[in-house]
């Protein structure tokens, strides 16, 4: 034990109440943790380290000095405050954090998360806490939630992991939205799993201890949501771009961004990016598509010309042979007859690429029924 110990030392702890003091003093007297406490503790709790000031203040002085660091704060407080330090994932103290009712031993983040979920197992062993790690999933026959839909070619996105997580690990219900993508993932379900699938009830909120949309939508949730969120984005979007001659990848991009943005969508669920064959060897769609990793499906104008769009135009149909570019390249690549949002026309700005100002791009989004997934190439 004493080895296994050694892989994580020095270990800092911190802690900002009495109770949490209370909880994490076994650790000091067992493997000396260096125990921090507020300055306001100090006649209360005499002989252990005291800082003053601001705990982020604090934190950065200490940040170097530790392996590992463990805190007995709100999972959300904690992302917070380590969010500024974190650099690289070899040289990162492993982060754990104590749930405030000292129950749990959550495997935040820090090296590679096999190291923090060991040194949760091991703190959960003196604090006889359940421990809330990767692994706890495993153990349960419940899928990892932070890995849910990478097998599906789904892009993950924001909100608090850590404590979808640790709702999952305690067997607390957690409220599964999902509105577009496979369902495999449900089949193997273990009997007593604690997820709840469906739009709730209004009297079903209160239950619910965790939420995970699965959508192409993309959410802002907030810092003081009464329970964690997460959100997973199936690649289900077809974006169909027209563009003049030249244009920059960079124009492309903001433009892209800029309706999606505008629409509340998660550039997370973009399945690739469809255009006139014309447009196969444009260069700044050509690098866009290699840097983000999105395939480049391109239909003949005579194809395209064939598509019914709502907004068709004869200026395009007189110099590439279709009245419609966007709209109708969408609709072929999603396999649909249906828009999500119809073309929107974005100009560069004089500032933006002052080379550029006044290049065109046109966007379209439409959604297919099934994800793309990298296999399907």
């Amino acid at each position: 034990m004493v080895i296994a110990w050694q892989e994580f030392q020095p270990i800092g702890a911190i802690a900002t109440t009495p109770n949490a003091v209370r909880h994490l003093q076994p650790l000091c007297q067992a493997v000396g943790v260096h125990l921090w406490i507020p300055e306001a503790l100090r006649a209360e709790f005499p002989g252990l380290r005291v800082y003053s000031g601001s705990l982020k203040d604090h934190l950065a002085k200490i940040w170097p000095q530790y392996r590992s660091l463990l805190f007995e704060l709100a999972t959300g407080a904690v992302v917070r405050l380590i969010t500024p330090f974190l650099k690289d994932k070899d040289t990162d103290p492993a982060i754990l954090v104590l749930d405030e009712a000292g129950k749990f031993t959550i495997s935040l983040s820090g090296g590679d998360r096999s190291r923090a979920d060991r040194l949760a197992l091991l703190i959960s062993r003196i604090l006889e806490t359940t421990p809330a790690t990767a692994e706890t999933s495993t153990h349960l026959e419940l899928p990892e939630i932070d890995i849910l839909g990478t097998p599906l070619g789904w892009m993950r996105g924001t909100g608090d992991w850590t404590g979808v997580r640790a709702a999952i690990a305690k067997g607390e219900p957690v409220r599964v939205i999902q509105e577009v993508g496979s369902t495999l993932w449900c089949d193997r379900l273990p009997n007593g799993h604690p997820f709840v699938f469906g739009f709730p009830e209004s009297s079903q909120t209160e239950a619910e201890k965790a939420r995970v949309w699965i959508s192409f939508t993309q959410r802002q949730f907030s810092p003081e949501s009464e329970i964690p969120k997460v959100q997973w984005h199936p690649r289900v979007l077809w974006v169909g771009v027209g563009c003049e001659r030249g244009t920059p990848r960079e124009v492309i991009e903001k433009a892209i961004g800029q309706v999606f943005r505008a629409y509340h969508l998660a550039e997370g669920a973009i399945a690739g990016i469809a255009s006139v064959d014309l447009k196969a060897s444009e260069v700044g769609l050509v690098e866009l598509c290699r840097d983000r990793n999105f395939p480049l499906t391109t239909f003949a104008a005579h194809t395209l010309r064939q598509i019914s769009v709502p907004n068709p135009s004869a200026v395009v149909d007189s110099e590439v042979g279709t009245p419609s570019v966007a709209e109708a390249a969408a609709m072929l690549a999603a396999g649909t007859e249906q828009l999500l949002v119809p073309k929107q026309i974005y100009r560069a700005q004089p500032e933006e690429v002052l080379a550029h100002a006044g290049k065109a791009v046109t966007v379209a989004i439409a959604q297919a029924e099934y994800e793309y997934t990298a296999r399907q190439n």
